[in-house]
């Protein structure tokens, strides 16, 4: 045994240090978490056992042996308590402790519980460490037993470390392990110099650190919407994935907040979203909702409070239900909020199943019956194929892999081919031939649709240098246009780019806008029409008939061909079907414009239509879409 002098300069600076932690915990405005409880748990136990150390000291100096023996007890109590407490927060922060059930507390629990009854046995029989009736302290060699339980946490922590550095951002492990690398050198030099009680002014210190790096709230917390922020939200749900937890996430958006919102103030709209945030937050626990953005929102939590993806089954889901049923006051003015609802059980729902998609609004949401939409097994089904759609669109659009088929268009006037609609196609590597239909929509549905036309645009336009088909006769290109590709304010000069890159006249591209561009107009897209006209571009209207075009709109000068759709000749096969069809192309004609038949198949279709006056064919019946030098050889051979 052995009787030491201890130094405990260091023990007062960690006292303080501890203080300027738990005022900044106190003082800083958090959505409680159990990491934070964990944290202040971590505050007070240093506070606490450098007090100790200190009173011990003093006790001891003024001879009064059972309060020196009471805190020096206490002091190394805490030091095994504050290695077990910090091994909780570090599990925390890597996600170790999700889905954790008390078994595992329990267990982790094991050392802290024998440390303790050691200590209180030591109190009595002094086998580890005591002072003396004169107050000199002494240490036993089984004290070491305290150094292993302290050790054990330790390496404990480090191996958690380890094994999930991979879910974990790498600056919070570098500061994690730079943390733990000063506490170890504190720990080192006090066992090597026993007079230096530095161990737990090191453990201060890293408290101070986490207090910056992990327990910061302007780095969580969404000031407006008083929930976390989506940085937090990602992280998490990556550490859930990767760590295969069993949570579900209840993804929210807002559907209707463009049109709702339009007669409030700013200031207005924060309060309606925040109250929103503030109503999820008491349905489920603040510490579960995150802001995914201004108008989505995010719910974790345990597998076992959603059992499955029905409303009926499902108390969480009812409530928010009867929530987004009831009317929203903002500053006197009576609101409702139409919301989607995304169910994702983690881990089998998350292949294939974006964040984005789950969030996304997509299309045609009926609300008649009830202000929430909940996405079922079979809509998660779907969004898990869209996501598998959208990747493949994603790719082809890196490799640039789209193909361009060429249908040739016969001219009733000259009896000669005159031009083409480029068409195009996408055989992906992993899920085959795509419809043109899925994977256009895809790319319009989830913002590609511009990289898509720009890329088709410069295949043409490689077409065009490439074979030169205007000396075979071809004066023209259709390129159709999506609606979608008007709100890009930069597209002319992105169309300029290229015709000016491959020398091709801008006379050999007609732009084919659908009849549904009417509906998307608004001064954005009249803007951009108009500066694309003014560059030269001409343009044809597609899908004529379908229901959205009215003759005003075909007067308006920006056409000049129409191109009727296949349904109207298809139903031309009694006299109402062909007295439609007669006069629909009377009418295109009589305003000067071109009339183009697409879906010709039959000798019959294509007497019908040219009888009406029709100057341009397109269909089967001449040829089905050709690759660019199956058409360019077409072409020869007509032209000779």
């Amino acid at each position: 045994m052995t009787s030491t002098i201890y130094n405990n300069s260091y023990d007062i600076a960690a006292v303080m240090l501890c203080i300027c932690c738990i005022f900044y915990f106190i003082m800083s405005k958090r959505i409680h978490h159990f990491k934070h409880t964990l944290y202040a748990a971590l505050c007070v136990c240093v506070f606490s056992g450098s007090l100790s150390n200190i009173l011990a000291g003093y006790f001891a100096k003024s001879k009064i042996n059972l309060a020196a023996n009471i805190s020096i007890s206490l002091y190394f109590l805490v030091n095994v308590l504050t290695m077990y407490v910090f091994g909780l927060y570090v599990q925390c922060l890597s996600g170790h402790l999700i889905n954790r059930r008390k078994n595992f507390f329990l267990m982790y629990s094991i050392p802290a519980v024998i440390a303790f009854c050691l200590i209180l046995v030591n109190f009595f029989f002094h086998f580890l460490f005591y002072y003396d009736t004169d107050c000199n302290y002494i240490r036993n060699n089984s004290f070491l037993i305290l150094h292993t339980l302290v050790m054990f946490y330790l390496g404990h922590t480090i191996f958690v470390l380890l094994r999930n550095a991979t879910f974990i951002q790498k600056q919070k492990i570098l500061y994690l392990f730079s943390g733990l690398a000063f506490v170890i050198t504190g720990i080192v030099v006090q066992i090597l110099f026993r007079q230096l009680q530095i161990q737990l002014f090191t453990e201060a210190v890293m408290l101070s650190l986490m207090a910056i790096v992990f327990e910061n709230a302007s780095l969580e917390v969404d000031t407006e919407l008083n929930v976390y922020k989506r940085k937090v939200f990602l992280e998490f749900y990556k550490t859930a994935c990767d760590m295969k937890s069993q949570m579900t996430l209840i993804a929210v958006s807002l559907v209707n907040t463009e049109q709702l919102l339009s007669t409030l103030s700013s200031e207005e709209k924060t309060v309606a979203f925040r109250t929103v945030c503030e109503k999820i937050s008491k349905l489920v626990g603040h510490n579960n909702v995150y802001a995914y953005t201004t108008e989505k929102y995010a719910i974790m939590l345990e597998r076992n409070k959603i059992k499955n993806y029905s409303i009926a089954e499902n108390d969480y889901l009812i409530a928010l239900e009867a929530m987004f049923n009831q009317s929203w006051t903002v500053e006197n003015k009576k609101i409702y909020f139409n919301a989607l609802v995304t169910v994702i059980h983690l881990p089998e729902d998350t292949d294939n199943v974006t964040l984005d998609s789950a969030f996304h609004r997509g299309r045609d949401l009926n609300f008649t019956d009830s202000n929430m939409i909940l996405r079922n097994n079979e809509d998660v089904n779907i969004i898990r194929k869209r996501t598998r759609m959208l990747n493949a669109v994603r790719r082809a659009c890196e490799n640039r892999s789209f193909i361009v088929y060429y249908q040739p268009i016969w001219s009733v006037d000259s009896q000669s081919f005159v031009s083409a609609e480029a068409l195009v196609r996408m055989d992906d590597t992993e899920l085959g031939f795509i419809p043109p239909d899925e994977f256009i929509s895809a790319a319009e549905e989830y913002g590609l649709i511009s990289n898509l036309g720009e890329i088709v645009l410069e295949k043409v336009c490689e077409f065009y240098a490439n074979y030169h088909p205007e000396q075979y006769g071809i004066k023209w290109i259709e390129l159709n246009v999506s609606p979608y590709q008007l709100g890009d304010a930069n597209i002319v000069q992105k169309f300029a780019r290229l015709l000016h890159k491959y020398n091709v006249p801008v006379s050999f591209i007609n732009l084919e806008l659908t009849e549904t561009v009417d509906v998307f107009r608004n001064s954005i897209f009249n803007d951009t029409l108009k500066q694309l006209k003014d560059y030269g571009f001409t343009f044809s209207m597609d899908d004529y008939g379908t229901g959205y075009s009215n003759l005003a709109n075909l007067m308006s000068n920006n056409y000049k061909t129409v191109k009727i759709d296949k349904s109207l000749l298809w139903k031309a096969t009694d006299k109402a079907g062909m007295d439609f069809l007669m006069i629909t192309v009377n009418q295109l004609k009589s305003i000067k414009l071109q009339v183009l038949q697409e879906g010709v198949e039959t000798k019959e279709q294509l007497d019908i239509i040219t009888s009406f006056g029709g100057n341009l064919i397109q269909g089967y019946y001449f040829s089905k879409p050709l690759s660019d030098i199956d058409f360019i050889a077409y072409c020869k051979r007509f032209a000779g």
